[in-house]
């Protein structure tokens, strides 16, 4: 490439004509008038959201036992579903009476086609559907489902008014909040609803020759009205009307349910007839913790319910929060006596704006610390060239985002501080070269800032190809992470193509009128202070092919070193740390069948200790039922946890401006504590943080695989087994397995001999012992003023139902048609007697059988654990290093190997462990090592696609692959930084909480960091490369050519470098992506001063022979 022309071709002519027109500033003041817009209207939330198409398919067997519904129910309709296109995973859980059945399609697979076709093939093979089920339904489940706004409804006067009267007002609000715009699903969670409770008298009703079967169908067939038709009356129709509604519980109560020798026998005569709360099934409560308001109540339990608002797809999340607000304010004003108080609990507008305006925030910290740092190298007017350059890039880049259906998020603003470094290299390049071409002088002012522009246009726009072509594979990342990682994706290549626009319309626009006329220096670059300095060390090394390659050889130890550090386990990796949220969560499991009273003292005990912990602003505990989900427990159905052994604690933080410690490391400081009062009330504990991406069921999920013979039991064996293993590692927590805990089951056996000479239907004893455990609603009071249809509950009392003697004693009555009697040569229906159930069969103890799992049509069994401070690969490798089929001895049998001892390179933890023969360990299933060999493999994939990209761009530029190769030869010197700075951070400051790590992690975000890095080394070298050509074409030697290009391509190398440097400082704040930050910084700092000393050392051993060769030619001849 010739080094000056005077002639500035097409491309200069294109320059003087943009220089002169209107162009420029139209298009600044239109990319700024977009993007300012964009801004305000584009959605907001904190993560991107990931569209994963599922849904529940909830069947009913009653009477079918867990194997009969596997074979009968449960695998029938998982081969359907499987049939279906564009299905990933089809998922089963069958139990005693019921099977749940979970269709999952891939990422990315439109929501509604996806559930068109789950009904499509349901209801087209209606004819196979067994006749022991029931009903079924499908529950659709999608991200929007996910409350935005949760606020806790609670009482400071729990005396006289407790949680039922706080359902009924939140019911009451329930009403406004479902008539605000653009919002989704509104519930009310916990407390006790109204209920018109019919506790049955076992002893009233055996005196009056009365069952409760009889009870609840008279009351079904006595609270009726119905339309009739119409009466033609004088001319004129009249409605006619049939029946009428139990107006109250009092009318309810002096209803006739039977009439026994002309006495009648009203409900209130055999009944209790309550109208008031239902009975308790659940505790909900709030308790304030030391980081909450000076006036609000410590250390107390009380009443609460939570109010649940979701938004539809779409909305923008911060505006349909601040709507859910004022309304919330105004029904306070309205609706709450003085004793009732709103808590917020959650509000994922309020985060998502407060994420985006900290980010917006940094974004302008990071521009204007570039900005300064470029001003002081090159001037203030130079640094004004740029710093105009960059909100135009932006805005162009943000009206993109609104265009192209993106919401204003972390990732998205991330990519925009990531692409600042890179988007003012393209303004400093430019400027950088106009200002040596008008010191240079020889042209008009037009002409030198033409030909500037045209010297560098080629390189600027291969070296902005190359980074676009290093980011889009990102696009193709599979999986969850792949709507994560999109904006990536999407705005990182637009930033700098926007960038190189500019470059070539508004720089030279903005320097013609902004740059001070230069004075013409005759001072050749040979004597610069630069010159000298460099030439002396890079003339070291290109000396001889003998130091250049001595100097190559040092540089590759170092590469080999620094790629060692992994492999050695003192660079820990993981997908993604976690963030510093305001929350998390307690999930306690107690054994099957534990009451709720016992679960209900563990939470207490836990929240006890909660409260006292001081950066705890609220705990929310839901005893009984599940607290209201958020994405994570989306994906884990936590939605259906529900029963006397399960609790959920929300604890809310102190807002993380308010605090020192971030989320993770408070979880890390308080998990000992809590896991040993879960221990001592026998519960299962898990400390749930929000993830830091894809939600996942546990962090390590194993999945237990047998043969087709392989009996379910030995695969309930084989996770006991493995979570005994994992249990054995160090840092290695919450271990749990999906075999439940056996619970204790009473089964009536019916002696049908018995029953059919006493004339009694089976189903009438399945009946009647149904109504008194579990209830009958034998319909509904119609009371205008209520918010909810007010049920009428028919039901034993607690104290009877609990008692099988007492059950035994209830009373069934004969059907007519079963017992006949002969009178001569007729039959007539035996008389109806009355027999208690204890005459008819009697109860048998037992154990309800363990649901069974299905995978994609095959029996599964899970093992769970989670970490704490010690990255999924590290246990996934020494646990399953120590399999051995022919290990004896049990897990914890010895004390394991220290950590300190392991590496990739010798895995194992001491342990030797065996499964079941048949049985196989599946490590990468459903947890977190599954997304991160996904993300990791597609990350590598992508990278080694944008390299050969590189390539075949470079070779178009410069017609040579050795030139292509030299160019590229950088890329592989950012590990040379990037591996020993994080081995470094982990060797500075505190990394652990107590006893247990708390390493910086190497993460997606630090590959994508490497990415980054490629783009950015690879315009260097390219522009470097481009000068050696330009000054070679000049007439100069090989040496003399590479110190001149190195000298003048030096301070804008230094200056990219800086820029980005100071860009990614900002990001260094935040936990997620800190890891490509850092990333970043250590390797720009390791390939900055590599590529100016490696490039020319390869281009030296490749064409310092051949010039040698050739002089040596030339003075022969």
């Amino acid at each position: 490439m010739p080094h000056d022309s005077g002639n500035d071709g097409a491309a200069g002519g294109f320059v003087r004509r943009v220089m002169g027109g209107p162009l420029p500033p139209l298009l600044m003041l239109l990319a700024l008038i977009l993007g300012a817009v964009a801004l305000v209207v584009t959605p907001r939330e904190e993560e991107p959201q990931i569209v994963v198409p599922l849904a529940d398919v909830l069947i009913r067997a009653p009477g079918l036992d867990a194997d009969q519904v596997e074979r009968q129910v449960a695998t029938p309709l998982e081969k359907l579903l499987a049939q279906i296109d564009g299905v990933e995973h089809v998922y089963s859980m069958s139990r005693a009476d019921e099977a749940i059945v979970t269709v999952r399609f891939y990422v990315g697979e439109p929501r509604e086609n996806s559930l068109v076709k789950v009904y499509n093939k349901l209801h087209s093979n209606l004819d196979q559907v067994p006749a022991a089920v029931a009903s079924w339904v499908v529950k659709p489940i999608e991200i929007d489902d996910v409350p935005i706004v949760v606020v806790g409804l609670w009482s400071s006067d729990p005396e006289r008014i407790g949680d039922h009267e706080l359902r009924r007002l939140g019911e009451e609000m329930v009403l406004g909040l479902k008539a605000i715009d653009r919002t989704n699903r509104v519930e009310v969670v916990g407390g006790r609803p109204r209920q018109v409770r019919v506790e049955l008298d076992a002893l009233a009703l055996a005196a009056r020759a009365t069952t409760p079967l009889e009870v609840a169908q008279a009351l079904q067939a006595s609270n009726v009205r119905l339309p009739a038709g119409t009466l033609p009356v004088a001319n004129r129709e009249v409605v006619l009307e049939a029946g009428e509604f139990v107006p109250d519980a009092e009318a309810l109560a002096a209803l006739v349910v039977n009439v026994v020798n002309g006495v009648p026998v009203r409900l209130g005569d055999v009944a209790r007839v309550r109208d008031g709360p239902a009975e308790v099934v659940d505790y909900t409560w709030l308790g304030f913790g030391p980081a909450a308001p000076a006036e609000l109540p410590r250390g107390a339990r009380l009443p609460m319910v939570a109010l649940s608002i979701a938004k539809q797809k779409g909305a923008n999340a911060v505006w349909v929060a601040a709507d859910v607000h004022r309304h919330l304010a105004r029904l306070e004003r309205e609706l709450l006596p003085p004793a009732v108080h709103l808590a917020v609990l959650r509000d994922y507008g309020r985060t998502a704006d407060a994420k985006v305006d900290e980010l917006v925030t940094s974004l302008v910290i990071a521009v204007v610390t570039v900005v300064v740092f470029i001003g002081l190298f090159i001037g203030w007017r130079p640094a004004l060239v740029v710093a105009l350059a960059i909100p135009v890039c932006y805005g162009a880049t943000l009206a993109l985002d609104y265009a192209g259906g993106y919401t204003i998020n972390r990732v998205t603003l991330f990519a925009l501080i990531l692409a600042l470094g890179l988007l003012v290299d393209d303004p400093i390049t430019g400027i950088d070269n106009i200002e040596r071409f008008l010191r240079r002088g020889g042209r008009d002012r037009a002409g030198a800032i033409a030909a500037a522009i045209g010297e560098i246009r080629g390189p600027l726009i291969m070296s902005t190809v190359a980074i676009v072509l290093a980011f889009a594979p990102l696009a193709f990342i599979t999986g969850m992470m792949g709507p994560y990682m999109a904006p990536m994706a999407f705005n990182v290549p637009v930033s700098v193509t926007a960038s190189t626009v500019v470059a070539f319309l508004v720089t030279p626009w903005l320097a013609a009128r902004l740059l001070p006329p230069a004075r013409v220096q005759s001072t050749p670059v040979e004597a610069g202070a630069t010159y000298r300095v460099y030439a002396r060390v890079v003339g070291a090394l290109v000396a001889s092919r003998r130091r250049a390659g001595v100097f190559l050889a040092f540089v590759a130890v170092l590469f080999v070193l620094a790629c060692t550090l992994p492999a050695l386990r003192l660079v820990p990796l993981k997908l993604l740390p976690y963030d510093n949220k305001d929350e998390f969560q307690l999930v306690v499991d107690m054994p099957e069948g534990t009451t709720l009273e016992r679960t209900e003292a563990v939470a207490a005990a836990l929240a006890d200790y909660l409260v006292r912990v001081p950066e705890v602003d609220t705990v929310a505990a839901f005893t009984g039922l599940a607290s209201p989900i958020d994405f994570n427990g989306l994906v884990r159905h936590d939605y259906l946890r529900r029963g006397g052994h399960v609790a959920d604690l929300r604890v809310t933080l102190a807002p993380r401006q308010a605090r020192a410690a971030q989320s993770h490391a408070i979880a890390l400081r308080l998990r000992p504590d809590l896991e040993r009062l879960a221990a001592a009330h026998g519960a299962r504990l898990g400390v749930v943080e929000v993830p830091p991406g894809p939600p996942v069921l546990a962090t390590l999920t194993v999945e237990l695989y047998g043969t087709p013979t392989t009996p379910y039991a030995e695969l309930e064996q084989a996770a006991a087994l493995t979570a005994a293993r994992l249990a054995a590692e160090p840092l290695v927590v919450d271990v749990d397995t999906s075999v439940a805990a056996a619970q204790p089951r009473l089964s009536f056996v019916t002696d049908q001999r018995k029953a059919a000479l006493s004339g009694v239907a089976v189903s009438d004893i399945a009946g009647t012992l149904a109504l008194a455990g579990e209830g009958l609603t034998a319909g509904h009071l119609e009371i205008a003023s209520e918010a909810q249809p007010l049920p009428i509950r028919v039901r034993l009392p607690l104290a009877t139902r609990s008692d099988s003697g007492a059950l035994e004693s209830l009373y069934v009555k004969g059907r007519p048609g079963i017992a006949k009697l002969r009178e001569g040569n007729a039959l007539s229906d035996a008389p109806q007697p009355l027999v208690q159930l204890g005459e008819l069969g009697r109860f048998e103890a037992g154990t309800v059988a363990s649901p069974r799992y299905h995978k994609d049509l095959r029996p599964v069994a899970y093992a769970y654990a989670e970490l704490a401070g010690r990255p999924p690969a590290a246990v996934v490798f020494d646990v399953a290093a120590d399999l051995d089929v022919e290990a004896t001895a049990p897990a914890s049998a010895a004390a394991p190997r220290p950590l300190a001892g392991r590496t990739f390179l010798a895995n194992g933890g001491g342990l030797p462990w065996a499964l079941p023969a048949g049985v196989s360990a599946n490590w990468d299933g459903e947890g977190e090592w599954h997304i991160t060999l996904r993300v990791f493999r597609d990350m590598g994939l992508a990278f080694a696609a944008a390299l050969v990209g590189i390539f075949f761009v470079l070779y178009v530029e410069t017609r040579s692959a050795v030139l292509a190769l030299i160019i590229m030869s950088a890329i592989p010197l950012t590990l040379i930084g990037v591996m020993p700075g994080f081995w470094l951070l982990n060797q500075l400051g505190e990394r652990s909480v107590g006893a247990l790590p708390d390493p910086v992690l190497f993460t997606a975000t630090a590959m994508i960091g490497m990415i980054a890095l490629a783009g950015i080394v690879v315009r260097n070298s390219l522009i470097l490369v481009e000068f050696v050509r330009g000054a070679r074409a000049d007439g100069l030697a090989l040496r003399e050519a590479l110190y001149r290009a190195g000298a003048v391509r030096m301070r804008p190398v230094l200056l990219t470098a800086g820029t980005t440097l100071l860009g990614n400082l900002v990001i260094t704040l935040d936990p997620i992506f800190s890891g490509l930050a850092w990333c970043i910084i250590f390797g720009i700092l390791a390939s900055t001063v590599f590529t100016l000393a490696v490039v020319p050392a390869v281009y030296f051993l490749v064409y310092g022979k051949q010039e040698g060769a050739a002089a040596e030619a030339a003075h022969t001849a």
